[in-house]
């Protein structure tokens, strides 16, 4: 039976697993329309404004918007990812105390909902978001996992283009304005060396 049990879990888990690697283009499409509406105009302003300070020292991406982007992304647009951990560390606390050789939970919490394997030696359990994305696995031997959506991945991805654009267009007036005395220098000297050959020619 137990066996059993094993084996159904196991396919359950690849299925899960091609789900999550393998999205909808529904969760797509609703991930992309999410990522767009949370970078708002003011947002846009404040990443293209962080690409240029960075463009000026050159360098890519520091720290501070970084800071700027992950607390947005957490506050618009990622799941309620650490309540659901939470509650789902401690329905499996409330199973462990009792299980046998292994138990399967399935249970909802909230909007969220989870799945998970209550072994003596092992213990492993996958946390879902309502749309079905995988946010969160754990494993007893090594803790829990947090796994992105892929509405954090757009918004990530649509974010650094944004602040890529910029940042490369900042260094090429910074590049373009290096040059520019280099240029004027040159054409002085080139007249200068004119003026100094035709000298030398005349009489």
């Amino acid at each position: 039976m137990q066996i059993m049990q094993i084996s159904s879990y196991v396919s359950n888990v690849i299925a899960r697993d091609q789900a999550k690697f393998e999205k909808t283009p529904a969760v797509k499409q609703a991930a992309k329309q999410e990522a767009q509406a949370a970078l708002t105009d003011e947002v846009i302003a404040q990443i293209k404004e962080h690409a240029r300070k960075d463009a000026q020292v050159n360098v890519y991406q520091q720290k501070e918007y970084i800071q700027l982007i992950n607390a947005h992304k957490q506050q618009h647009v990622s799941p309620s990812r650490s309540e659901a951990i939470s509650r789902a560390a401690l329905a499996m606390d409330h199973v462990t105390k009792g299980t046998r050789d292994g138990d399967l939970l399935s249970m909802l919490l909230g909007e969220y909902s989870m799945k998970a394997w209550i072994g003596k030696l092992v213990t492993t359990a996958e946390v879902y978001a309502p749309n079905g994305e995988m946010i969160a696995a754990f494993n007893s031997d090594g803790g829990w996992t947090e796994l992105s959506t892929e509405a954090e991945h757009q918004f990530l991805h649509q974010a650094d283009q944004i602040y890529y654009e910029a940042f490369q267009s900042a260094r090429a007036k910074i590049k373009a304005a290096a040059k520019l005395p280099a240029r004027k220098r040159g054409r002085a000297a080139g007249l200068y060396r004119l003026i100094s050959a035709h000298k030398r020619r005349s009489p």
